[in-house]
Order: structure tokens, then sequence, then C-alpha cells
């Protein structure tokens, strides 16, 4: 899922292969701790408002645009450029370029790290939000700073859906780049599965489109590799799905430790080899008093007889504090159901994850969950996402998101708060839960939960698949104009 807020139903070669180790790439420090511009920009590049909204400190609508989802890496451009042509867009890489300025690429603003933030210039394609759907054709046309409620809903008018996240404000653009999962995942695959074509501005400034057949090797890495590392993506073409209904589900309990390993211990045995049509979430929390707080989540494509028989196996382990509720919805409401607030939520937040790819043991759960406990109530969640079905059955090595057969689930360790005060006890909360885990985890990681302080991050987000990464990146970005604190490195100079 992109969003954890809403997990509830508001009740989320010829040389040896160089690796990240090999390329020392140090944790950088965090986008908010970004230095002002030394010097005053040079003048815009003179665009018709019809291209462009040009804004600055102290303009009218400077302020509506400037919250990102992580209060904690938000930053103040001096020149923010909302581009609503490509041409726009192709003309703002060109002006950056040739003034050597730091800039960055914003869509929906939900980069965990801030890295859709600068001090300097913000390129932000949220003007850009055309939808048209084809039904014939049984594709849609995106803009790039389309969100994802706004295609859910287009969609849905014509008895179609994608596969995407949950949280209602998220752009396509970095949802889709990094790989894009959600309750549909199991049962169609994630959001760049379904990419047809992909057009983007190229460091030289020059509009590119990718596909299968057009720079094949580009659109490959626009389907997992991330945002921000290969141009500015301004046009998206995707497969769409005929999906007029959903099963919603939810069950909930508040155990103590051995009770809640038990009703683990059952989920992840069961999730991730359940009916393709069934996609999951395992919310764990702590409950105060030492004990622990559990929702399990999710969708359905099949029947809601065969939904309560699958649950079974997890309401029998323990009996829950809250029944299990099974119920179709349309498909827009399944949605609504799960997105919680459709206004653009900002709060203080750190993330972290990790890639289970063989199921914990009974010590690994136990360790788990005492150090969730340990923590005061609603003081942290960890959101346990079932892989498997449609998203193992794409070879690792067919697009750039490498986490496919044999990933189990990823777990997502979040903590949101509202005073910046507590920053510090949030932050070593997280980093404590995280590290207790590390006996148990391969060392893998979801770029689209981006996290400054993973060392070896490029090997934790794109493991075997780095390497072609950063070919690609050497292809199409060989000066490295394109990059932010975890981009895809280019690596050493083509031999």
């Amino acid at each position: 899922m992109e969003h954890p807020l809403q997990v509830e139903e508001y009740l989320p070669g010829a040389e040896p292969p160089v690796r990240a180790e090999a390329l020392d790439l140090e944790p950088p420090r965090p986008a908010a701790a970004e230095a002002a511009p030394a010097a005053p920009l040079p003048p815009p590049p003179d665009l018709p408002a019809s291209d462009v909204l040009y804004l600055r400190p102290g303009d009218p609508e400077y302020a509506a645009y400037l919250p990102a989802t992580n209060k904690r890496t938000q930053l103040s451009p001096s020149l923010r450029a909302v581009c609503k042509t490509e041409r726009a867009a192709s003309v703002m890489v060109d002006w950056v370029r040739a003034n050597n300025l730091n800039f960055a690429v914003r869509c929906g603003g939900h980069s965990y790290e801030g890295f859709s933030q600068s001090t300097a210039v913000v390129i932000d394609v949220r003007g850009l939000s055309k939808i048209a759907v084809d039904k014939t054709a049984g594709s849609v046309t995106l803009g790039s700073g389309a969100s994802l409620f706004s295609i859910y809903q287009a969609l849905a008018a014509e008895g179609l859906a994608i596969p995407a996240g949950s949280c209602p404000t998220v752009g396509i653009s970095g949802h889709l780049t990094g790989g894009g999962f959600g309750l549909l995942g199991r049962a169609y695959g994630l959001t760049c599965d379904h990419l047809r074509q992909v057009t983007l501005v190229d460091s030289q400034a020059r509009p590119l489109q990718a596909s299968a057949t057009s720079n094949p090797d580009l659109f490959w890495a626009c389907r997992g590799g991330g945002g921000g590392s290969f141009g500015v993506a301004t046009e998206f073409v995707l497969s769409a799905i005929p999906l007029r209904s959903a099963v919603v589900f939810g069950v909930s309990w508040a155990l103590p430790q051995s009770a809640a390993a038990r009703v683990f211990q059952a989920w992840q045995s069961w999730a991730p080899n359940a009916p393709k049509e069934m996609t999951s979430i395992m919310k764990i929390g702590p409950a105060g008093n030492g004990r622990i707080a559990m929702r399990c989540i999710g969708q359905s494509i099949g029947s809601e007889s065969e939904v309560r028989n699958q649950l079974r196996t997890l309401v029998q382990v323990e009996p829950p504090s809250k029944p299990l509720t099974v119920q179709t919805l349309a498909f827009l409401d399944a949605v609504r159901h799960f997105a919680g607030p459709l206004v653009f939520e900002s709060v203080f937040m750190k993330a972290k994850s990790d890639y289970v790819v063989s199921a914990l043991n009974s010590p690994g759960i136990g360790d788990m969950l005492s150090a969730v406990a340990a923590i005061p109530a609603g003081g942290i969640a960890l959101l346990c996402d079932a892989y498997g079905g449609a998203v193992a059955e794409v070879d690792v090595a067919a697009t750039a998101f490498p986490h496919r057969h044999g990933s189990q689930y990823c777990i997502q360790y979040y903590a949101s708060w509202s005073n910046a005060a507590e920053t510090p006890a949030h932050l070593a909360q997280v980093a404590g839960v995280y590290n207790a885990m590390r006996p148990y985890m391969v060392g893998s990681s979801y770029v689209n939960y981006c996290d400054l302080d993973l060392r070896n991050w490029a090997s934790a987000y794109w493991g075997p698949n780095l390497d072609r990464l950063m070919a690609v990146k050497r292809q199409y970005d060989p000066a490295n104009l394109f990059r932010h604190a975890q981009s895809v490195p280019p690596g050493p100079p083509i031999a």
C-alpha cells in the first residue's frame, strides 16, 4: 500500500557487476537539510500561463501547492513551476540544466524522505492531470500529475479499474515508477505491470516515448526503477481491467503477545498462499499493557462465501475483538472504504520496510511483537502486505521491480505524529522495532517506502536488477541530471 494511514476503514558484463557496496553509497542527509540557494535564480523561461504556473514565496497560490505528505521533509522552493503541458516540462528541464540549478520533480508529494522537495526549483507536474479512458481499447491515458482517486473515479464510470494503492491523493508518477502495490495486487499485479507506454522528458529536454518496442530499456526501467532518475514523466498509457465490484473484509484482535503470535503465524502461512483473488494486509500495533492490536483487512474479486471460508483460518485461532465483516461494494465504494479522507494530509512521519522471503520463525515473531508492545499505544504500525499471486507470476528480470517470486510479504514500519518536538522519540521507536528484526531479514526494501537510513539502499531496492538499471541510467542520463538522494546511480563509465 502507498499510505499506511488508510489501512483501516477509517475505523494503511565484462567486468564484475558493480554492487551498491562497491559504489560506497553512504546514506545522504535528509532533503530538509538542503541549504537555501546561494544566489537568486535567473529569470525563468518566458512561457504563457497556458503552459505553466510560476509560484514564488508570497504569491497567492504558493501556500496551496506547498504541503508534502511528510512535514519532516517539506521544503519551500524559490520557484515552483506547475507544468500544464509537455512543452513546459521540456523547457523547464532545459532551463535548469543550462543554468546548473538544483531542482526536484514533484507529482503527489508523497515521497517519504522528501525527494520531490527543493529549496531552489521544483518542476511540478500536477498541472498535467488529464485522464482519458478508452473502454474499447481497454486502456487509460494519464497525465503524470493525476492522483489515484481521480483515476479510480474516471475508470469506475466505465466499469474499469487499475491495480494501485489506497491513498487517494498519491500521484500516479512516483507510485507507478516505483512498482505500485495495492489491494488488487495479488489478483492483477502491480500498477507498473499494466504500463503500455510512458512519455518523459529526458536529460536533453527531449520528449521520449518508451514502450516494449520503443526505447525498451527505458520502458523496463520505468517499471520499478523509482521516480526522479531518468526524466520528467508527462504521460502514461495503462491497460485497464473490467471490474465493477469488489469484496472488502476486516477483522480485529486485541491480544496478549503469545496469542497474537499464533494469529500472526496463521496469517503469514495463509496470506501469501491464499487464492490470488484475495489481497490482505495484517496491521500490528501496540495496544498498551503489553498487548498487541491486530487487524486483518483486504479486498477480493471473488465471492463473499470464499472470503469467509478463507478467513476462517484466522478467526478460529483466537476470538476476534471485533467480528469479521465481509461485504460486496461497487468498486469505487470499495476504494472509498479504505481511502480515508479524500483531502491531502500532511503529518510528521517516518517509515522503513522489509521483504520477508521466508516465513518468520517463532523467535522472529516473538521479537517483533515484544518490540512493538514496548511502544505506547498508537505509536507505531507494522503493515504487512501479502505478496504472491499475480505479483509473483512476473519474472524478476521482466521489470525493474525485483520483489516477485519468493517475496512472502512486505513489512512497512510506520509512525506519524503531529508535534515536531516528538520527532526524536518517534524516530527512535521506529528504529528500535526495525533493528529488532535485523536477524530475521534479508535486507530488501521497497523503493516507494524510501528510507535515508539504509546504507546499501540501491541493492535493497533493486537487488539483481541494479546493474541493468545503472546501465539504463548511463545510456539516458549520463551526466546524472536527474538525481536525488536515492536515485539510480550511474555507476562506472561504460568501458
